[in-house]
């Protein structure tokens, strides 16, 4: 018997003894054993090479990559929704909520800059004095508009799934403040 100089290497029968002639795939063997870092790529090329990987099902038909295996019993809603081309209500929710606060924050900037320059090219105190109640005005709807907002963005908070981002109130003070203007002209 012939004594193992190597260590790390068993004494197996398929290692090559001097005189042997070589068998197809002893490298690849002896290279799995000591090359640690491509060892996935020795073993899926081994059971390529041994015909491990052919008549396989499915082979040669393209991978359904489109299928959502998280989506279990909603499968069938979500696919009839995809294929007419609809959203889930809470997303067409999500959809208008944002609309409507494009539109509120745009209403504000624009009615902050009309008010801005009006007020300081004003001409006398009483122009100044219908400035301030007109803001005032436009302030107080906004606050009635941000409470219907608030509302539809409670009614999308409580609707959407648990991984979606959920939507924060909006504050007439926070909107204001974006734009920098204050509550009350003076």
């Amino acid at each position: 018997m012939s004594e193992n100089t190597d260590p790390q290497e068993p004494i197996t029968g398929d290692t090559p003894v001097a005189g042997d002639t070589p068998v197809a795939g002893d490298d690849h063997r002896r290279r799995m054993r000591h090359d640690w870092q491509n060892l996935m790529d020795d073993l899926i090329e081994d059971g390529r090479q041994r015909g491990l990987f052919s008549d396989l099902a499915g082979q040669g038909r393209p991978l359904e990559l489109e299928q959502n295996v998280y989506e279990g019993s909603a499968a069938l809603a979500n696919k009839l929704l995809k294929d007419n081309d609809l959203r889930p209500v809470w997303l067409a929710q999500r959809a208008d909520a944002a609309e409507k606060i494009d539109a509120l924050r745009a209403d504000v900037a624009r009615t902050w800059n009309r008010y801005r320059t009006a007020f300081q090219h004003a001409q006398g105190e009483s122009h100044r004095t219908a400035l301030t109640l007109g803001w005032d005005d436009a302030c107080r709807k906004w606050e009635e508009t941000i409470v219907k907002i608030n509302k539809e963005i409670d009614t999308y908070n409580l609707k959407r799934p648990m991984t979606q981002l959920e939507l924060f109130k909006l504050r007439l003070a926070d909107e204001l403040k974006r734009v920098d203007a204050p509550r009350y002209l003076l």
